[in-house]
């Protein structure tokens, strides 16, 4: 019982948490951002770390992500090539391309 009331009791502290938002130049979010992502920790992280707070939170592995429509994601079935009936695996041969083609933006920006 004493479990319940204590996973009650945490996420009662959570959902009671104040969260804030700020609306700062562009050149401050880039500094900070980069920062988080060098130290491989979240935005909201860095921020703790600057203002002398606890920190939690392990260091993260960065995730890219997007959203796409049906269509987008017929479109780009279209532009890799991909024609395969089942949906799902559709969607993770597409998510390999788009990866590939990240990676090989990535390499040639680096060159330049």
């Amino acid at each position: 019982m004493n479990i319940k009331k204590d996973t009650w009791q945490k996420q009662e502290r959570a959902v009671r948490a104040t969260q804030l938002a700020f609306d700062l130049s562009s050149e401050v979010q880039k500094h900070i951002k980069k920062q988080a992502i060098d130290d491989e920790v979240t935005p909201s992280d860095m921020i703790r770390r600057i203002l002398g707070l606890e920190v939690k939170s392990k260091k993260t592995r960065q995730r890219l992500s997007f959203n796409l429509s049906d269509e987008e994601l017929n479109q780009l079935g279209v532009q890799f090539g991909i024609v395969e009936p089942d949906e799902a695996r559709k969607k993770r041969l597409i998510k390999q391309q788009v990866a590939d083609l990240l990676i090989q933006f990535t390499e040639q920006n680096k060159q330049s």
